[in-house]
């Protein structure tokens, strides 16, 4: 599947690929599921996978980003504006996901998933896109790079290695080989090796084809 286009460059204070191989990964997920041929069991665990992805990175963003971020608007009533519709795009995809829950709990019809599905790719696709373009070049401006930096680390996983080892190898599963490598080189000579060695086999073996 041929990757989307980005709206920003990688180059600058900030080195955003880490968001860019999550947001690429978001949208490969949700591709997937609206074509998918496998059992509905298997797109059913392949759904419960993808939203818990983007229930975390959501509320990783909510948590280290956003408040880093809006008092250093103050008084900028453009990027307070563009903070507002950012939230506001996010609390959009929360009823769409609970719809898809209760379609896959009661084995809805797939013309009737497939609908639901194809609603949140829009709205889902739309936020990654407006991040993309106005809210991360924005950020790279305003923060510092320890400040950036722990948004890298908060999307990745913040303390949790657990999460860190979901995470990782679900984000970069299907990335460019320059956004890998930038992402790997990111990372500690420990987490490179666990990364190779058990995140990444551990990941190829429990995820199902679709």
């Amino acid at each position: 599947m041929a990757q989307p286009p980005h709206t920003m460059q990688l180059a600058g204070r900030a080195d955003w690929a880490l968001m860019i191989a999550i947001h690429d990964a978001l949208r490969r997920d949700l591709d997937q599921l609206l074509y998918a041929t496998a059992s509905h069991a298997s797109a059913r665990a392949r759904w419960g996978a993808f939203r818990s992805q983007l229930r975390f990175h959501l509320a990783a963003e909510h948590a280290a980003m956003w408040p880093r971020v809006r008092p250093k608007l103050a008084g900028d009533s453009h990027g307070q504006a563009l903070l507002d519709a950012m939230e506001d795009e996010r609390q959009l995809l929360g009823p769409l996901q609970a719809m898809i829950d209760d379609a896959f709990t009661i084995d809805a019809d797939p013309r009737r998933l497939r609908q639901l599905l194809a609603r949140l790719r829009t709205r889902l696709a739309s936020h990654l896109a407006h991040e993309e373009a106005d809210a991360l070049p924005l950020i790279s401006q305003i923060l510092s790079p320890g400040e950036l930096g722990g948004i890298a680390a908060a999307i990745r996983g913040g303390h949790s290695t657990r999460r860190a080892g979901t995470t990782l190898p679900w984000a970069l599963a299907g990335a460019r080989p320059d956004i890998r490598e930038r992402v790997l080189r990111q990372l500690p000579a420990p987490t490179r090796l666990l990364y190779r060695t058990v995140w990444l086999p551990r990941y190829a073996h429990t995820t199902p084809p679709l």
